[in-house]
């Protein structure tokens, strides 16, 4: 690579975002688990045989496998990477200007020429949900935040043996993490980070692509200017106190919705073979970012040119269908008022989807509320995505809670067209229902939701996951309870921290949630979702040998911490097992 001349803008992001996860399904969700737990003690047994390692680092990489490169620059890249790449190139930047690195070469591209390192961060410094949940609240340090940490030292290194004044800029949903521990861009380097106008929504910036990086070339950035227009670029320099020390971050804030002809199609293959039909979700909870966001359709000829795009060079044969809610797909929130799907739109779209060849076919997210409103959905879907015992068809939606109390309180339009005091019934009759046609949905809770659950509350949960494993014995679902982390319109609340702040009741549902997932999810039904072939099988292996862990770790945790906690684990094992 000597004498070559580096790209102006390098977009890149860290390990975790960049693995194909050996095609293992869930474990995506992987780069959450605790790395490492800086609080160990030396004398320890763990220390002796971990050091300061909690998921040893030799299973993770095997497991995080990075994919493919030609020369340096990525084979795959996450999907609203490929989106910012294709704005680039469409808004005037030429291809040899542009390049999404690998994170492992990232160094071959940076030099005197490069104007712009562009990093694309989920969960930058491990303060998403599952992970605040997997490392109590930040305790030990995940594998997010420590290969994002790696890879922003590494740009930084790079920069100073080459002499490059490029501006580091980081970008995506995970931004809003940077507000809660401002150190970091110190120690990262980072010359802005662009955000939405209320923190945690991602800017939706592939439409205006072109005009962002120009400004940020051109060092219209600089400094504030309270006399932009709404529609533009705002630049606002926070000063956060730390320590007794002050430190400042220039945040790049942006609230325009790019018109659908405006949204480029990706040109180059996403992960997991992903690609977006819709934007917004128009549910309403308040617990939840993109309910704040307009609600726009892409056609169905859109959304085959992009998987086209991933069968062609990126020799796909699945199609991820990202959504916040596909059950709202095509549907117009003026006329259906009852949130009632568009059987007609979904249909025509799942037909459009397998028209390009693809074997397989699964949304991200969809609402219980969603799936059961039409009789002849599921089963119509179903048809169209050809499911079966041996073709799966996983989605994610959200239990939240099983108090009736805080699902009316914050969650209601999630039921539409039920109603809050019917939502037990809703999540029974929608396990059935998806189960039926070989659907399985993987349910998040919510712990702490907005530092308002009361024991009773998690109680409620608990029964309602009970009577869903008794009334129901053959039904397939996993549920992953999660620490309430403030955004949405909820983004002025305090964190829950599990580490210091979970009552005897929270501890039972997570105990209550792990003991199920390990009972039906890893032992009866794991090896059915996922990619074929003989890696299922070793995974599901380790997760077997592994999956009773952390019921041990809880159990241990609850005779340390008090009686109470130790009554609910015993009543949870004897009364709801």
């Amino acid at each position: 690579m000597k004498g070559m001349v580096t790209p102006k803008i390098v977009l890149t992001a860290d390990r975790t975002l960049m693995s194909p996860y050996r095609g293992l399904s869930l474990a995506t969700f992987f780069g959450c688990a605790p790395a490492l737990d800086p609080n160990r003690d030396p004398k320890s047994i763990w220390y002796k045989i971990l050091g300061k390692q909690v998921t040893p680092k030799i299973l993770f990489d095997f497991i995080c496998n990075y994919i493919p490169h030609t020369n340096g620059v990525a084979n795959y890249a996450p999907y609203g990477l490929r989106k910012l790449e294709a704005g680039l190139l469409r808004d005037g930047f030429s291809r040899q200007d542009v390049v999404v690195a690998h994170p492992d070469h990232i160094e071959k591209f940076i030099g005197p020429e490069t104007q712009v390192v562009g990093t694309y961060e989920m969960d930058p410094l491990g303060m998403g949900p599952v992970t605040m949940t997997f490392t109590y609240g930040r305790k030990q340090m995940s594998y997010d935040e420590y290969y994002n940490t790696e890879l922003h030292h590494r740009i930084k290194a790079a920069k100073a043996k080459t002499g490059s004044k490029a501006k580091v800029i980081s970008g995506a949903s995970g931004t809003w993490q940077y507000n809660y521990d401002p150190e970091k861009i110190e120690e990262f380097g980072i010359y802005a980070i662009l955000e939405g106008e209320l923190g945690g929504i991602a800017p939706e910036i592939d439409g205006h692509a072109g005009r962002f990086f120009n400004y940020l070339i051109n060092g219209d950035f600089e400094n504030m200017d309270p006399f932009r227009k709404r529609s533009d670029f705002k630049v606002n320099i926070k000063e956060f106190e730390r320590n007794g020390k002050k430190l400042h971050g220039r945040f790049v804030n942006f609230w325009d919705r790019p018109d659908l002809e405006e949204i480029p199609d990706i040109i180059e293959p996403s992960m997991h073979g992903m690609i977006e039909v819709m934007r917004g979700c128009g549910r309403g909870c308040k617990f939840c970012d993109v309910t704040l966001r307009s609600l726009r359709y892409y056609s169905p000829e859109k959304v085959k040119r992009e998987i086209e795009v991933n069968i062609k060079k990126g020799g796909s044969k699945s199609a991820w269908v990202h959504s916040d809610d596909i059950f709202v797909y095509g549907m117009d929130p003026r006329t259906a008022k009852g949130m009632e799907p568009n059987r007609e739109a979904l249909e025509e779209l799942f037909t459009a989807i397998m028209s390009t060849g693809v074997e397989h076919t699964n949304p991200t997210h969809g609402t219980l509320a969603g799936a059961i409103a039409d009789e002849k959905l599921i089963p119509n879907l179903s048809k169209i995505m050809k499911a079966g015992p041996d073709n799966m068809i996983g989605v994610q939606a959200g239990f939240e809670t099983g108090s009736l109390r805080l699902i009316g309180k914050y969650a209601d339009r999630k039921l539409a067209p039920y109603s809050p005091d019917e939502w037990h019934w809703v999540v029974k009759e929608g396990v059935k229902t998806l189960n039926q046609d070989y659907w399985i949905p993987a349910f998040t809770l919510i712990m702490g939701l907005d530092n308002d659950e009361q024991p009773e509350d998690s109680w409620e949960t608990i029964r309602l996951i009970s009577e869903l494993e008794r009334e129901q014995p053959e039904s397939m679902f996993t549920a992953t309870a999660l620490t309430f982390v403030p955004i949405g319109l909820l983004e002025k609340s305090d964190f829950f921290n599990i580490g210091n702040e979970m009552t005897p009741a929270q501890l039972g549902v997570l105990y209550k949630t792990w003991q199920h997932n390990f009972k039906y999810g890893i032992q009866k039904f794991m090896t059915k979702t996922g990619s074929k072939g003989p890696q299922r099988y070793f995974f599901n292996a380790i997760a077997r040998s592994l999956g009773g862990v952390p019921l041990g770790a809880m159990e241990r945790y609850a005779r340390r911490k008090s009686k109470e906690h130790e009554q609910v684990i015993e009543t949870v094992k004897n009364k709801y097992w």
